[in-house]
């Protein structure tokens, strides 16, 4: 009888978990059905949002979202009552906004202008600020509520307000790079890059009648941005060797000597300096080569340019004016990564070599900067990467590099030559219109290639100097 009862009870305690599961699956499937279908309306919306900030043509959407957005919160509002016994009125003010929004957008035309604002914006605009600000809420109290109100359920809620603008702005790069890498493959034209752009009357001596020698003017047309290559690569040269060694040897000071007031005021500077608004560097870079103007030092900071006939000061500056101004922009960079190269330093190091009896000057040569190295080059190439795309420096004194490439020359740089296409006079735009993007591929390239050289690079002097 004894077996008979434990094993009929065993198998009753089998048996009603098994009948019990359904049953509470059902009720767990009911009770997340509001929020399950709110978080599905705020993810839609905000991938509506998403995509509206790059087309015109998704105005059928907001409208029925909003409408959709404000009853789902509704309901949750009272599902959560239902649930866990308290209101949350926090939804009821999304809710709230969403119907507003729902009447703005409604009385929006579909062009909006005035405020004194110099533009013209579509109703998309408006669409997609309104879907994330009521998109991204609705989807936090969702997931909140979809994961029981737990305080976990409240940190796992709050994410999507942080990885969604990361995704955006990730996303909105990869566009705009797809979107030059795919237009700039279309029109590849290698014999651009090896001929020079430029539009010039050059003299040209011609004989009459045989022996009566004559001249006349020919105009000569070239298009390419040979120059342009040349010139970028020039400004990286020049920059580097101006910037190097100020600010190698600036963040040298700094981590060695840099704790007393001079050497906080010094760090205050350099830091200030890379605070400066990139046009007033232009400025800056306009207002050296003007000074210049009508100085013996004219031909050195204004830039120069053979006619055929003489040689001229150019309209804007040199190769050497831009390098000088672009050093101010790239010196603190380079001062900082080898200030914090030098003070990762393991004070086990320093100590151990002025214990055995090595003078100061020589542990900071032959241990220091070793140790500071990758940081240092890699500081260096993620600027040359800033110098080669740095065009609000050049605004003013650039050219297009009609007569070459020289130290002292008119300077001009690929940055500089997809601003001018854009910007420049009519003719040069119907001649260099076509290669735009290739031109601005070509400098994706370059720089994408100095920041995964960055990366290499600091890996390999890491492993050779840290032994990391």
């Amino acid at each position: 009888m004894r077996e008979i009862i434990t094993e009929n009870s065993t198998q009753e305690a089998i048996t009603k978990p098994a009948l019990g599961t359904p049953q509470t699956g059902l009720r767990r499937l009911a009770n997340a059905l509001i929020p399950l279908f709110t978080l599905s309306i705020a993810v839609i919306s905000i991938l509506v949002a998403l995509v509206a900030i790059t087309r015109n043509d998704m105005e059928g959407y907001p409208v029925p979202l909003l409408v959709a957005i404000c009853l789902v919160l509704d309901f949750l509002f009272l599902d959560v009552y239902r649930q866990h016994q308290r209101w949350d009125f926090q939804l009821l003010i999304v809710s709230g906004l969403s119907f507003i929004f729902l009447l703005i957008l409604r009385a929006l035309p579909e062009f909006v202008t005035g405020l004194q604002l110099n533009a013209v914006f579509h109703r998309s605009v408006f669409s997609t600020i309104f879907l994330l600000a009521v998109g991204l809420p609705s989807m936090v109290s969702a997931l909140y509520y979809l994961l029981n109100a737990t305080p976990l359920a409240e940190d796992i809620s709050r994410y999507p307000v942080i990885l969604i603008p990361v995704v955006v702005v990730i996303g909105l790069y990869l566009l705009l790079i797809w979107q030059l890498v795919s237009q700039g493959l279309k029109v590849v034209d290698w014999s651009v890059l090896i001929k020079p752009y430029y539009n010039i009357i050059l003299p040209e001596k011609y004989y009459i009648q045989g022996d009566w020698p004559a001249w006349r003017t020919v105009e000569q047309v070239s298009i390419g941005f040979r120059n342009h290559i040349l010139g970028t690569g020039l400004l990286i040269i020049l920059t580097s060797l101006m910037s190097m060694p100020i600010g190698v040897g600036a963040g040298l000071y700094l981590s060695e000597y840099g704790d007393g007031w001079f050497g906080n005021t010094l760090r205050f500077m350099i830091k200030s300096l890379r605070a400066i608004s990139l046009l007033i560097l232009g400025l800056a870079a306009f207002n050296l080569a003007n000074i210049a103007n009508n100085t013996p030092l004219e031909w050195m900071f204004r830039g120069t340019w053979f006619t055929g006939w003489e040689t001229l000061s150019s309209s804007g500056g040199s190769y050497l004016t831009a390098s000088i101004i672009l050093s101010i922009l790239i010196i603190p960079m380079i001062t900082q990564v080898t200030e914090e190269g030098c003070r990762s330093l393991p004070p086990e190091l320093r100590e151990g070599s002025l214990a055995l009896g090595v003078s100061e000057e020589t542990t900071l040569r032959r241990i220091v900067a070793p140790w500071a190295m990758p940081n240092i080059i890699t500081g260096w190439l993620l600027a040359c990467a800033e110098v080669a795309g740095s065009v609000a420096v050049l605004m003013f004194i650039a050219r297009r590099g009609d007569y070459g490439v020289g130290v002292f020359k008119q300077v001009t740089s690929l940055a500089y030559l997809i601003f001018d296409i854009y910007y420049g006079e009519k003719n040069f735009k119907q001649l260099m219109q076509p290669y735009q993007f290739q031109a601005g591929l070509l400098l994706l390239i370059i720089t994408l290639t100095l920041g995964a050289l960055a990366i290499l690079t600091k890996n390999w002097l890491a492993k050779r100097f840290r032994g990391m």
